[in-house]
């Protein structure tokens, strides 16, 4: 049987091992740069000498 001391200490390093576990699932799933426009009709019309994107080429 553990001491209390043992059973304290095991318990404290479980807590600590899954501590972050679901946010660290979802960085994985996801990763951690939101989710941006890359072609929009400001950028399109700033840009005029560029093929936009919805060109047929």
């Amino acid at each position: 049987m553990a001491s209390n001391t043992q059973e304290t200490r095991y318990k404290r390093h479980l807590r600590r091992k899954n501590m972050g576990k679901e946010r660290k699932r979802k960085v994985r799933a996801n990763g951690t740069t939101p989710a941006f426009a890359i072609h929009t009709p400001e950028a399109d019309a700033n840009a005029p000498s560029m093929v936009s994107p919805k060109s047929d080429s």
